[in-house]
């Protein structure tokens, strides 16, 4: 059964339905995690989180192991219900609700309403009130109004209704835009009874009075709400009950909506006319292995969001891993929801420096159709504020998509953001932009290098399925040497699809024993060395790496330089002579960077093609001396802790050492580092300390207590 079968109501008692059958909920706090989900639909919910909703900031011992209980009953009661188990998906640190937007009321509701609103804007009164009616039809009563969770209904179940209530106010400014004043008064008695204080509501039902000819009833219920604002809060009405009141005493029609809420005021007309761009680069040809990535793109960005905020996706990734070739892919696929233009707008310059934000918010608004910059009408204003302030302005009520291409700085971007629905932005990024999330609720994508299998469909594209089958192992291999990374891949089969290269074997078998960098340029270096310049893999790798701060740059080089299948922070600050702090904090750059991935167990690992690029920096800017020095560092690193666990795993009571608090401990950091030991034991042969090149084999095939009859091999 497929999840477009089921469907999650929130607006009003919790409700799940699969193939119109409702689904059996339990009750207490398993109703509030599903609840929290559902609020937060496609998007990770942290175990933190849930556990300070769940027991307002006051949580027992025993709270994590609880929320894990209260998902897994959930899980279960979806598969048992829907046949599929991939409804609720674990992240690293908490969990999602992984289904389709039009599924869940809420998600629902908001569209509709954010579709009606762009309505409203462009004048289209009667589409706006069909949308407007939709969106209230899918309220079954008070929202979360069966779920026992205190946080909720303080929090978020007033919120929900304001919502509610903010449509039906809508509906009644239609209704008096149309001269349909019967219709609200029906509904609006019943708003005011519910929500006193509310003030626009009464100035609608101030208006509506008028508007029917019963003036005295207006000026009876402007003195009712001016009396009840006096008693409950002390304030005097507002400004737009005032004005509604001064028409009445001085008899003239009541205009609605209110002056400052008029739809013309949403696109200022003393503007350059609009230009609708058309910027979009040619798409990719060919783009293997990303069509779940795409998909989420595509519907995230399509997807309306809260007022006042619009659609934000993060593409983040490794060098070369083909964020802009899916952006661009995906900016296609939408153009025809952005009916006003697409912008294309390279944030870093062709040497991969940042751009300035005063450029960038110029060529933005030369887009727009602004030509000249200064002081007149039509002319871009000097200065960050004022030209993203007149961009938003610009961009008011109408359909635009963004693409931001190669983001190094969230600064870039923030100023480029408009401020109404009916935009939506893409942006590429070289490094994790976490402020776009936190303040801009953006929605971050990381990309991965290639599936195995993805990689070659990507080969067989470009070169022709029919070689590729009839080379598969081979192929494979390149793409291994390729480190399955799109770029390198693209540029391998560019290489073989004009022959530089007789076979897939020779190319692969040149790439395992040669610069691989050089041979994966264009060309596949047949100029020798010289001609990497031309290496678009070298190109993106170097864009990331001139980025980062001088520190973090000495810490990749000696990576690279070190050769170490993986390793933990603790033996990259012996490698780079730093206090194990600052040495993380520089890890946390370049894993930010995409330079350095980190494994599930949190240790440093620089894939194949970076860590050769690394090693080449490390050779053409650093010292030999100082080299050497920084690997004799890791070797008597390693030589003192192998020997530390070895003693421990021996139960060796003399020189014990901190470093491990029994066996266990010892064996199993032996078995993870048994790589790097081997590692370390083919370059300490004639080169390191004679008792390294006994210990590190020796460390190296050793297994933990566990493992066997007598802890070792």
């Amino acid at each position: 059964m497929t999840t477009e079968a089921v469907y999650f109501g929130l607006l009003g008692p919790l409700d799940i339905r699969c193939a119109a059958r409702q689904i059996p909920l339990g009750a207490g706090r398993q109703r509030s995690v599903l609840a929290l989900m559902l609020l937060q639909t496609n998007q990770e919910v942290t175990v933190e989180s849930l556990i300070k909703r769940l027991w307002d900031g006051e949580p027992p011992g025993g709270a994590r192991n609880a929320v894990q209980a209260y998902v897994a009953r959930l899980r279960r009661t979806l598969r048992e219900a829907t046949g599929t188990d991939h409804l609720i998906r674990s992240g690293p640190g908490g969990y999602a609700l992984t289904v389709p937007d039009d599924t869940v009321d809420l998600t629902r509701f908001r569209s509709r309403t954010a579709v009606a609103e762009r309505c409203l804007a462009r004048g289209e009164l009667g589409l706006a009130a069909r949308n407007f009616t939709e969106s209230l039809s899918l309220w079954r009563g008070a929202a979360l109004q069966d779920v026992p969770c205190e946080t909720l209904q303080r929090d978020e179940a007033p919120a929900l209704e304001d919502e509610r209530l903010h449509v039906v106010e809508r509906l009644c400014d239609l209704d008096l835009m149309q001269g349909a004043a019967a219709n609200a008064l029906s509904v609006l008695r019943g708003v005011v009874a519910e929500r006193p204080l509310r003030e626009r509501p009464w100035c609608q039902l101030i208006t509506a009075l008028c508007q029917c000819g019963r003036r005295a009833e207006a000026l009876t219920a402007y003195h009712d709400i001016a009396q009840l604002l006096y008693a409950e809060l002390g304030v005097e009405p507002g400004p737009d009950l005032r004005t509604v009141h001064q028409c009445l005493l001085d008899d003239v029609d009541i205009e609605w909506p209110p002056a400052r809420d008029r739809i013309p005021q949403a696109r200022p007309a003393a503007q350059a006319p609009w230009a609708e761009p058309r910027q979009l680069p040619c798409g990719p040809a060919e783009l293997a292995g990303r069509e779940a990535a795409e998909e989420q793109a595509v519907r995230l960005l399509g997807t309306p969001t809260a007022a006042g905020t619009v659609p934000v996706v993060v593409l983040t990734g490794a060098p070369g891993c083909g964020k802009t070739a899916l952006a661009v892919r995906v900016a296609h696929r939408l153009a025809a929801r952005f009916p006003d233009g697409q912008m294309f707008l390279p944030l870093a310059a062709p040497d991969g420096a940042p751009r300035d934000a005063d450029d960038l918010l110029a060529d933005a608004l030369h887009a727009t159709g602004l030509t000249a910059t200064g002081d007149g009408q039509g002319c871009v204003p000097p200065g960050a504020m004022a030209r993203s302030s007149l961009l938003r302005a610009r961009l008011a009520g109408r359909r635009v998509l963004l693409v931001l291409d190669n983001a190094g700085d969230p600064a870039q971007v923030t100023p480029l953001l408009p401020g109404e629905l009916g935009c939506a932005v893409l942006v590429t990024a070289r490094t994790e932009l976490p402020e776009l999330t936190a303040f801009h609720g953006a929605h971050r994508m990381p990309l991965d290098c290639l599936e195995p299998g993805a990689s070659l469909d990507l080969l067989a594209r470009i070169v022709g399925r029919d070689r590729v089958a009839t080379e598969s192992e081979a192929a494979a291999e390149l793409a291994a040497e390729c480190g399955h990374l799109p770029l390198a891949l693209c540029t391998a089969a560019a290489n073989l699809a004009s022959h530089r290269f007789s076979s897939f074997r020779a190319y692969a078998n040149r790439l395992r024993t040669g610069d691989r960098l050089t041979l994966l340029s264009l060309g596949g270096g047949a100029g020798g060395p010289a001609d990497g310049g031309g290496c678009a893999v070298r190109t993106a790798f170097e864009h990331s790496y001139r980025a980062l701060p001088v520190p973090a740059r000495r810490l990749f080089r000696l990576l690279g330089a070190a050769h170490l299948p993986e390793t933990g922070t603790e033996a990259v600050a012996a490698l780079a002579d730093l206090p194990v702090e600052e040495a993380a904090g520089y890890v946390q750059r370049l894993a930010a960077a995409h330079l350095v991935t980190e494994t599930a167990r949190g240790r440093l690992r620089l894939p194949g093609l970076l860590r050769d690029y690394a090693a080449e920096r490390a050779r053409a800017e650093d010292d030999p001396e100082q080299l050497r020095a920084a690997r004799a560092r890791l070797v008597c690193w390693y030589a003192s802790r192998t020997a530390a666990a070895v003693r421990a795993c021996l139960a060796v009571p003399k020189r014990t050492s901190a470093a491990f608090t029994g066996s266990r401990q010892a064996g199993e950091w032996l078995e993870s580092e048994a790589a790097n030991l081997a590692a370390l034991s083919r370059w300490t042969d004639g080169h390191g300390p004679q008792d390294a090149a006994v210990l590190f084999p020796e460390g190296a095939r050793w297994r933990s207590p566990g493992a066997g009859s007598d802890g070792a091999a």
